[in-house]
């Protein structure tokens, strides 16, 4: 039965047995590993071995030493790398358990509000939300991922989806779509590919050919529904949406081409208590309270309004910061751009990457769109928005940029 596939070859179940046996020997004999590996089935090999030695991965919000660190603090931690994963001989291999109980993994947050905290996943609740997941988009085959195994989502989609429902999981991360196209094309068919906004609209910017894909499932930041329709016309394969969190894992889904509305994943519930919601149940074990604005439709199915500190209210009107970012994405020639409203400031700015388009013409593109009132005061054109690995952008570093700009153009 083929499990992976590494560089161009597959692998079996047998050979990932046989390769999880002989690193388990090897593993230093510590209570936590972080997990550095960016080969997907090396991490995966990692993964699994520390499982068997009864070990807890860390999975940081980088490999960044500065966030490695602050992942191990106060922890008796080791790194463990691709050759250090994947560099050994081979033993037999053997099928392996481990108690549902166990906590396998501790996610931690991107830090936007300081230093990043911590989130246990059990085994039980890891292995729940791939069947789950795999109930929701019924994906088949082999799955390709842009995201890094480390980040929720590429724990959650390529990892434990593939390993606990039979699918094979494709080795590498490819970034550019032309390195895109060419992963799918050595991986056998029907593919699925796990990706993020970012990456999706850059392969729809290129009009990149996609072989033999059977579906997208998109996370990390909200998916433009407009995007989602050119990517379903372009590659004629439907492209789901995953809401969810750090602390949560994933919490809804929704096909965001022909929806609105999401739908919670199987066995989680929705709760209101003196108008805050949390959510409970099936992969979430403990309440998780639900930062952003929504609108409850019926017991299964909400829609979303933006994060509650991210509500914008100038000249006596309110929209908010998502809204005013979809508005900018759909603007031709935009890449990349956020919008930001300092603590205090009575106007809201914007980060563009917009190379050839002038600031007269995106003011006019926006107030197509947007009330004037919120036409970005300052605009600053850059290269790059100082994303992470995960396409995750921290007020912290936006503002740290925007200071940068201003302080030279002062």
């Amino acid at each position: 039965m083929l499990f992976a596939w590494h560089r161009g070859a597959p692998v079996s179940v047998h050979d990932f047995e046989a390769a999880v046996q002989a690193l388990s020997g090897r593993l230093q004999r510590k209570p936590y590993v972080v997990n550095l590996c960016e080969d997907r089935y090396a991490f995966t090999v990692g993964f699994a071995a520390s499982l068997i030695a009864g070990q807890t991965t860390l999975l940081p919000p980088s490999r960044a030493p500065e966030a490695v660190r602050d992942s191990c603090a106060g922890r008796d931690a080791y790194t463990l790398t691709d050759a250090e994963a994947l560099g050994g001989g081979r033993e037999t291999a053997k099928p392996f358990s481990v108690d549902p109980a166990h906590v396998a993994a501790v996610v931690f947050t991107s830090g936007s509000t300081g230093r990043p905290v911590g989130h246990e996943k059990t085994w039980g609740s890891l292995v729940a939300g791939a069947r789950s997941l795999a109930t929701r988009i019924q994906a088949a085959g082999t799955i390709v991922g842009t995201v890094p195994p480390q980040h929720m989502f590429g724990l959650e989609a390529t990892v434990m989806l593939p390993w606990q429902n039979g699918l094979a999981m494709h080795s590498g991360r490819p970034l550019l779509p032309a390195d895109l196209g060419a992963a799918l094309a050595e991986a056998a068919a029907p593919r699925w590919l796990m990706t993020s906004p970012l990456h999706l609209r850059a392969c729809v910017a290129a009009r990149q050919p996609l072989p033999g894909l059977a579906g997208v499932l998109s996370s990390t930041m909200p998916l433009d529904p407009q995007l989602a329709q050119d990517a379903e016309k372009l590659w004629g394969a439907p492209v789901f949406e995953i809401y969810g969190s750090s602390e949560a894992g994933m919490i809804a889904t929704r096909r965001t081409a022909l929806e609105e509305t999401w739908e919670l994943c199987p066995g989680v519930q929705l709760a209101e208590r003196a108008g805050e919601f949390s959510v409970q149940g099936g992969h979430i074990l403990r309440p998780q309270r639900i930062a952003d604005e929504l609108r409850v439709r019926d017991e299964r199915r909400f829609t979303l309004h933006g994060r509650k500190a991210n509500v914008v209210k100038i000249a006596g009107k309110r929209t908010s910061i998502e809204a005013l970012n979809a508005a900018l994405l759909r603007v031709e020639g935009v890449r990349d751009g956020v919008f930001y409203l300092r603590d205090g400031a009575e106007r809201v700015g914007a980060l563009v990457v917009a190379p050839g388009v002038s600031p007269r013409a995106l003011r006019a593109a926006l107030r197509r769109h947007i009330d004037p009132a919120f036409l970005p005061r300052p605009l600053h054109f850059v290269a790059a928005l100082p994303r992470s690995e995960n396409g995750k952008l921290t007020r912290d570093a936006l503002l740290e940029m925007v200071d940068s700009l201003e302080s030279v153009s002062s």
